[in-house]
């Protein structure tokens, strides 16, 4: 019987030993990846320089555009409520 009780805490304790190096392996992962980004955002700052002011001046035509066609439609809606 003791044979089996070392087993199974030899057992408990390697099972905590791999859950607490995965979690281990899961953050250098994790810290690796945002290095990562961190120096692709800056590599790609350097290549395109205007390419983030180019992005956000799309981005807010585009958005200013939708902005005026919801405007010409909600007023359509009310210049036709207001008729009947």
């Amino acid at each position: 019987m003791t044979d089996n009780k070392i087993d199974i805490d030899c057992l408990k304790t390697k099972a905590k030993e791999l859950a607490f190096t995965s979690v281990g392996v899961g953050i250098l992962a994790f810290q690796k990846a945002q290095v990562r980004r961190r120096e692709l955002a800056e590599e790609i700052d350097r290549e395109f320089p205007h390419a983030k002011a180019f992005v956000v001046k799309q981005v807010e035509t585009t958005i200013g555009n939708a902005a005026m066609v919801l405007t010409s439609l909600i007023n359509s809606r009310n210049d036709t409520q207001a008729s009947k």
